[in-house]
């Protein structure tokens, strides 16, 4: 009898956690539209504080109040500089900024903008000899070699063969701009050319070449990761070209093959090291000091990867095996979460576990990877982890990280966000990038990913003599889940779309400012077909011993199975319709069972393992 009464009490605790679903509390996210006057706000800061009106271009080195200055406070080494430095990292950077903000808000003065920072860029950063690009140069565009930092003047460093294409790529999929289509083109060549190993079984771009692209040395995370996120997805999914999905596949590949491995190293406490050579063989020590925002911008490429390519279950598995870890890793005092105040902390060592730089710092760029690398994962596998994830990191950045009195935001703060830590607002690598990136994704994804609610873009084409299909697709998803819903043209109605494809026909010579409105169709099913598919799938026995077994399920449906604090103790994708897990490690407890299938039906199961 007190078996049975504590077996029924046990029960009834499941029931109460198995119907908690995770609430969002960002307003960033359930009102969407608030992210389109936070990137207007950041964009006139830029303009205001660092646009230089006589060379054109944007001053790199911005203090907390605006000010442009000669101070270069991330570079080592440097301390000051005789003139006020144009970073041409940043150069791209702003061209990226500004060319998100005219897509969300449709004011056409930020393309202009966005056009002198890439002028800037093209006229100035390129390397007129060998091919490739410069990293900085003084206020009127001069390159000036004595400053050879290490991976700057003095050599090719992929950081910013990659990164300069940034800017670029973005441009030309808002305005299909033959300038940025030329520069596009030659940057993607050149890298493709100069900075790819080809080698069988060591394919992967290098980071590092002499100027002239001899002695090619290195491989990792900056020619990998940094390489999807700044050019292979994107130009993919402008162009939908083999080749450039064949790169973005290969390049993922190498996440899985390289970098996923070694997070089972005996020698690494968590996340991977980022350094190996170029035979891919992997550098410890000079990876010791791991960066957390890496390590999720890790998994938000490799979902999107996923995305353009469902059949590559294992990039979905692979995101999630980083995002597990991320959530539920700790070292003494020392996580790779802040599950007080919420978000990703900075920095480890791998190593020892211990701090690494700045380690227990809320940095601006990492919070940025909490929020999309988990939202776009929450989109995949419906993990409400994910969702939590996502709002704490996005709650967290725009409570602390938005400077509300000088504009723009604030660098670093410390761990609960009430004291700023760096208040600087641009240096050689910060620029708009991230700071209008995260409006510019919140938008999008809490639209198309999360609430379903249609999102609008806006474009503005060159005109061409001939007859152009354009192709648009803002963000990776399957396609037949993304259509058009309608398109204006200078505010008049345009008809002449594919909704399904999403392509328009432009006539000769036909341009202008195009608003385009998307929608996303996920499936949802009607209420008797959720019921009836929810009562399909059977998950049994409900006191478990060695095995549990689940029927009734569709293909390509992911298994979670968590405790009663949340931890993922178990995930895999399934393609069959049945399952069987073996449970025989999992201390006794309460565990839920959730199931999410590709239709779009989640169902929940509880059991008991003795």
């Amino acid at each position: 009898m007190k078996q049975k009464i504590k077996i029924s009490v046990l029960f009834l605790i499941i029931s109460v956690y198995s119907q908690a679903q995770y609430t969002v509390t960002s307003r960033h996210i359930l009102e969407p539209d608030l992210n389109i006057e936070y990137v207007r706000n950041n964009a006139e800061f830029w303009i205001e504080h660092a646009y230089d009106p006589e060379y054109g271009g944007f001053f790199s080195n911005v203090d907390q109040y605006g000010n442009v200055t000669t101070t270069t406070p991330q570079r080592a080494g440097f301390g000051t500089t005789p003139y006020k430095r144009k970073s041409l990292i940043v150069q791209s950077r702003h061209g990226y900024g500004f060319t998100r903000a005219f897509m969300l808000t449709g004011d056409e003065k930020y393309l202009d903008y966005a056009k002198s920072a890439l002028d800037f860029l093209f006229d100035h950063g390129w390397d007129k000899t060998n091919g490739g690009w410069y990293c900085f140069a003084k206020s009127d565009g001069t390159i000036d070699l004595t400053q050879n930092d290490l991976r700057d003047q003095n050599q090719k460093w992929g950081f910013q063969q990659h990164y300069a294409l940034l800017g670029i790529v973005a441009n030309y999929e808002a305005t299909r701009g033959s300038k940025a289509e030329e520069f596009m083109k030659k940057g993607i060549t050149s890298i493709y050319n100069n900075m790819w190993d080809s080698r069988t079984g060591y394919k992967g771009y290098y980071e590092y070449t002499k100027p002239d692209w001899t002695g090619k040395t290195n491989k990792g995370f900056t020619p990998t990761v940094d390489a999807i996120t700044t050019n292979a997805e994107l130009t993919y999914l402008i162009t939908q070209q083999p080749e450039h999905k064949t790169r973005l596949m290969e390049l993922t590949d190498n996440i899985v093959d390289h970098f996923i491995p070694q997070m089972e190293n005996k020698s690494v406490m968590a996340l991977y090291p980022e350094v190996f050579n170029s035979n891919w063989v992997v550098d410890l020590n000079a990876s010791k000091n791991g960066s957390v925002g890496h390590f999720i911008k890790t998994a938000w490429c490799l979902g999107r990867a996923y995305l353009c390519d469902t059949t590559r279950t294992e990039y979905k598995e692979a995101a999630s095996k980083i995002l597990n870890q991320v959530w539920t890793w700790k070292n003494g005092d020392v996580s790779l979460w802040d599950h007080v105040s919420g978000g990703p902390f900075n920095a480890i060592n791998i190593l020892t576990g211990a701090w690494g730089t700045n380690g227990n710092l809320k940095d601006y760029w990492t919070l940025e990877q909490g929020f999309t690398g988990t939202m776009l994962n929450y989109y995949i596998t419906k993990n409400d982890t994910y969702l939590q994830m996502a709002d704490q990191s996005i709650s967290f950045f725009m409570e602390h990280l938005r400077d509300s009195v000088n504009g723009e935001i604030f660098s670093d703060t410390y761990p609960d966000g009430t004291v700023v830590r760096r208040g600087i607002k641009g240096d050689d690598y910060k620029g708009s990038y991230h700071s209008i990136e995260i409006g510019y994704y919140a938008y999008l994804y809490s639209k198309l990913y999360y609430l379903n609610q249609p999102a609008d873009l806006y474009y503005k084409f060159e005109p061409s003599s001939e007859e152009r299909e354009i192709t648009l697709t803002p963000i990776p998803i399957q396609d037949k889940r993304l259509k058009i819903k309608s398109v204006t043209l200078d505010d008049n109605d345009f008809h002449d779309f594919n909704a399904d494809t999403r392509t328009l026909t432009l006539s000769p010579h036909q341009s202008g400012k195009f608003k385009v409105t998307f929608e996303s169709v996920l499936p949802t099913p009607s209420g008797e077909e959720r019921v009836f598919a929810e009562n399909q799938v059977k998950v049994y026995p409900a006191l478990v011993k060695e095995n549990i077994q689940i029927n009734g399920i569709q293909s390509n449906s992911l298994i979670s199975i968590t405790d009663l604090t949340g931890k993922v103790v178990h995930q895999q994708n399934n393609i069959e319709t049945s399952l069987t897990v073996n449970a025989g490690d999992l201390a006794p407890g309460i565990y839920i069972v959730t199931v999410y299938q590709d239709s779009g039906i989640k169902s929940v199961h509880k059991i008991i393992k003795q």
